[in-house]
């Protein structure tokens, strides 16, 4: 598992790095998706997107772990 990380004397815990790092992540799927059409098959598109960023911070907590 990584350590913590200092951000501006402001330490940040592995699962704020990985929540970090996933916006961005979560952003370019998303609207890749919506440009798609995908969203329009989903029955509540914010809990879609809410379980999106959790598959991602997901996949990225799994590969985290991988990798150290």
């Amino acid at each position: 598992m990584p350590a913590d990380f200092e951000l501006g004397g402001i330490y940040l815990p592995p699962i704020a790095q990985v929540f970090l790092l996933a916006l961005p992540l979560f952003l370019v799927l998303d609207a890749l998706l919506r440009r798609a059409g995908v969203l329009a098959y989903a029955w509540h598109p914010a809990l879609f997107q809410g379980a999106l960023y959790a598959v991602t911070c997901a996949v990225l907590v799994l590969l985290m772990g991988a990798i150290s």
